[in-house]
């Protein structure tokens, strides 16, 4: 069984993988494949977005525990593109994505328009919520139950391309119910 620690960093980075979406590129069979630098939250952020400051922050922990995410994990998002679309308490809202590289983040942005302007496959995952259901999960001893919980009641809403991400979703959803 896992130890406390592992689970809370397995947590985190369930919550964070459900909480963006899309799918970046598949990885290139050409040529020597370096590793990228793991994402690193700004430091003296200048933010305007609260809510992206700390989910930033969260995104750097994942990264410097990601040794204790379960290599399956890992391989499951090795090199994925998440999006997500957060409605805020002010009525605005906040689009975020996230890329995944070797199974940690390897980039985490916001933009303006609903289409990430970056993005040349499109998403693989998308997550549509608002800010109160983020801040529920984040604030909870136990945030992937959270963020299942939330699946279920359709306050979190999440979108996945392809049978196997699918089946995975299915079965978390089932699993942490």
């Amino acid at each position: 069984m896992f130890s406390r620690s592992k689970t809370r960093i397995l947590s985190i980075f369930l919550l964070i993988m459900l909480l963006f979406a899309p799918i970046a590129g598949a990885a290139s069979s050409a040529g020597d494949i370096k590793k990228a630098e793991p994402y690193k939250a700004p430091e003296n952020s200048t933010i305007e977005n609260e809510l992206f400051a700390e989910l930033s922050t969260k995104a750097e922990l994942y990264n410097n525990n990601s040794d204790e995410v379960p290599e399956v994990l890992k391989r499951f998002v090795a090199s994925e593109e998440i999006a997500g679309k957060i409605k805020l308490e002010s009525g605005e809202m906040l689009y975020v994505t996230i890329l995944m590289r070797g199974g940690e983040i390897g980039d985490f942005y916001m933009y303006e328009t609903p289409n990430d302007p970056n993005s040349k496959f499109g998403p693989s995952i998308t997550v549509e919520t608002d800010e109160n259901t983020v801040r529920k999960a984040l604030d909870s001893k136990e945030p992937l139950k959270e963020a299942v919980k939330s699946m279920n009641d359709g306050s979190l809403k999440v979108e996945t391309e392809g049978y196997f991400r699918g089946t995975v979703l299915w079965t978390l959803k089932k699993f942490y119910k």
